[in-house]
């Protein structure tokens, strides 16, 4: 008889606090095309983040909360309920995916354990596209992402900088295996912490989690990254 074991989830977020942070990027991506991203991120640690995603021929919202998640295709602001399976959908023509929105507004890392000791690598708790993260301090100047079929992403931080007091890589080149481009932030800056919260926010309100803190340069807590 086998019995199946739950590893527990430690989020472990790059920004604790409400924050809107706008983006930009720009790629060649998987069919040797340009393309341009403008990304405006609101976080909320402990409610629903929202990503508002606009491309040139194309423009979304996504909507991430622990109980939910969920993506209005715009301007006809159809709803689209998103399972797990559907992170590893590109978005639009970049070779982003949606599960690198999710790691950035959940966290979504599994907690240490007897097997996975090594403090440089994070190992994911629901991606479908990365399993792991290899981060070589608290403030990296690169790292490597890996994911099934030998998929493998390497970035590369140019610089770190304080936004209102929130630390944050400023620009990061990304490589894939047939993709490159780069992002940088434009603006970042603290807002107050949402008050209203749903019936499912409420929810996640109340739960209890350990975070570390990418903004906090003295942590001791272990940097580690990777999915199953």
């Amino acid at each position: 008889m086998s019995v199946e074991i739950v590893a527990e989830e430690c989020p472990q977020l790059l920004v604790d606090s409400a924050a809107i942070i706008s983006i930009e990027g720009r790629f060649v991506n998987r069919e040797h095309s340009r393309v341009h991203v403008d990304i405006m991120w609101q976080h909320e640690p402990l409610s629903a983040d929202t990503f508002d995603i606009s491309l040139p021929h194309s423009a979304f919202r996504y909507v991430s909360a622990p109980q939910f998640r969920y993506v209005e295709i715009k301007p006809e602001n159809i709803r689209r309920q998103m399972a797990m399976h559907h992170l590893k959908e590109f978005i639009g023509e970049t070779p982003l995916k949606w599960d690198d929105f999710e790691l950035l507004a959940r966290g979504s890392f599994l907690c240490p354990d007897s097997l996975h000791r090594d403090s440089t690598i994070l190992y994911t708790a629901i991606s479908q596209t990365w399993f792991t993260l290899n981060v070589e301090k608290s403030q990296p100047d690169s790292i490597r992402m890996n994911g099934p079929a030998g998929e493998k992403r390497k970035i590369f931080i140019h610089s770190w900088k304080s936004y209102d007091g929130i630390f944050l890589p400023a620009i990061l080149d990304i490589q894939g295996s047939n993709y490159s481009g780069s992002l940088w932030i434009r603006t970042a800056k603290r807002v107050p912490a949402k008050q209203n919260f749903t019936p499912e926010e409420k929810s996640a309100k109340e739960e209890k989690s350990f975070l570390w803190n990418w903004s906090n340069a003295e942590s001791e807590v272990p940097l580690i990254l990777q999915m199953h």
